[in-house]
This record gives C-alpha cells, structure tokens and sequence, in this order.
C-alpha cells in the first residue's frame, strides 16, 4: 500500500514538473522575400509556459543595433493565462541595413531568453529568420547606359498648405495686441503718454519709487516727497501748500476719500523740510506708505 501511495506522489510530481516551463514555442514569420535597404519586418513569437512562470525581462534581446546591417526597433511583450499554461506573446521589429550587390540570403540569429518558474529557470530558444534582400539599384549601371540621371529620382517636392485663413488670424491679433497695448499705456502713462500733465500722480508713482529706491541716508525719502510734491503743484495748477488742501480737494473730489492720508503726508513733509526732523516725518508717514500714497492717488486720478 505503501509503495502505490509513493508511486502515486512520484506520478504527480513528474506531472507537476511537466506543467512548469517552456512548453512550446511558435513562430509567425514575415514573407522571407522582397526586402531592400531601410525596410522593416516584424516577427511574432508565441511561448507557452506553465501558469506561474514568466519570462526574465533582463533576458530579452535589446533594442538597437544587432550588428553591422540589423537593428531592432522595437520589442513588445505581452502575456495571458489559457487554462493551465500561459501564453507569452513578443513582438520584434527589425530593420535592415544590409545593401547588396545582388540578390542574398541574410539571417537574423537565433536568441536565448530566460523562463522562470517556481522550480527554477529555463532556456527557451527563438529561432533564426532567412529572407532575401536585394539591392535597390545596379552597381554599375552605366554598363546599361544609365547615368546619375537616370535612375536617381528627385526629391519629392514638399506639400504646400494653404495658410491664408492662419496668417489672417495672426494679423488680426497683432493688431489688437498693438491697439489693446496703446490703450493700457495711456491708460498708466507710460512713454509716449508720461509727460502729459493730466497724469501727474502716475509719472509720480515712478519717480517716487525710484528715489525711495536709490536714496541713502534721508536723501531718497526726501526726494520722494519732493516728486509727490510737484504732483501735486502740476495737478493744483500752481505750488500746493497745506493751507491749500480745502480748495484742492474741492476742486479734485476724487481724491477726497484719502484726505487723511493727504493731510499726513503735508505732516511730514513739514517736519522733514521745516523741522529737521528727519526722522519725525518718517515715523509719520513711513516710505511703504508714501509709496502706496502715490499709487492710491494714480488709480483716483485714472479713474477720474
């Protein structure tokens, strides 16, 4: 009883062993004909395998330059389960390089790939392809009496694309980058619209950032207020005092809801120029603030 319990476990371990492994190997092959320099061909090879193996990818032929005339462009592996057995599906694509004197017989050579399974690893071999490649012109043909411009074609001449509706487009949006660029100068005073005196608190956004900027030890501070200043006076029509506010402002209602700020900057600019209070005034009114004064006003004025 014993021996046919060990005979029985013998039978399905050989069983086992059969099932794991390369089982077949299949070749689809392209016509082994008509090939010439720079065409391609595409072999397909089907391996089947036990249902918990797989192929080593590091064991795969790799893409490019086989040799001197063959080079794989592409490899593609897929795989899938068939009942019991596994189905592993490479798809090689070669081109060739080879340039014949005549019509000859070349082989792709066969390649070794690695199976794994559980019990270990295997080797499964892809066999060779011979096909017949031949050239595309004769070496000599001026034994026939051709010449260079006989068989050698001229180059296909380029399509050429209408492109009347592209260029109407483009020009169409130039125009309006142009116009839309115009308006947004004049809207902010920009050069050619930065000396026109009906936007004097604009050009004063710059030259009082450029001074708070490039001013050291209170020179730049000072010089900021002077700019607002003269915006001041070139927006009032003559020089603006702290005395004058009631008048500028009722003259100038668009700036009437920063009278406060207004009113500080005199302050300070009092302390700075009349006090020698350097310091003083830009406790009052420090240089972001200035700064932002400037460009509040700006806005009131474009708005206005």
């Amino acid at each position: 009883m014993l021996r046919a319990i060990f005979a029985l476990l013998s039978i399905l371990g050989l069983v086992q062993g059969a099932a794991a492994g390369v089982r077949s190997i299949s070749v689809e092959d392209p016509r082994p004909f008509g090939y010439f320099l720079g065409d391609t061909l595409v072999r397909t090879i089907e391996i089947e395998t036990g249902a918990d193996d797989e192929i080593v990818p590091a064991s795969l032929p790799r893409t490019g330059p086989s040799n001197y005339w063959l080079e794989l462009r592409s490899l593609d592996l897929t795989s899938s389960l068939h009942g019991d057995a596994r189905r592993h599906r490479l798809t090689l694509t070669y081109q060739t390089f080879y340039a014949p004197i005549d019509p000859k017989k070349v082989t792709i050579p066969a390649t070794e790939v690695t199976v794994r399974s559980p019990e270990g690893s295997e080797t499964a071999t892809l066999p060779p392809f011979t096909f017949l490649t031949s050239p595309i012109r004769e070496i000599f043909p001026e034994k026939s009496g051709e010449t260079a411009e006989t068989f050698l074609r001229n180059d296909s001449p380029p399509p050429l694309r209408k492109s009347g509706n592209l260029r109407s487009a483009a020009l169409i949006a130039a125009g309006l980058s142009g116009l839309l660029l115009v308006l947004l100068a004049r809207d902010l005073a920009w050069w050619p619209f930065d000396r026109r005196a009906a936007r004097p608190f604009s050009r004063a956004v710059r030259d009082v950032t450029r001074a708070l900027a490039s001013g050291s030890n209170g020179d730049g501070y000072r010089s900021a207020l002077l700019a607002l200043h003269r915006a001041f006076d070139t927006a009032a029509g003559h020089r603006l005092l702290a005395a004058d506010l009631d008048g500028f402002l009722a003259a100038h209602p668009e700036h009437s809801e920063t009278r406060a700020e207004v009113e500080r900057f005199f302050a300070a600019s009092r302390s700075v120029f009349f006090g020698d209070a350097q310091r003083e005034g830009e406790i009052g009114l420090p240089p972001s603030d200035l700064r932002q004064l400037a460009a509040v006003l700006a806005r009131q004025e474009r708005a206005a």
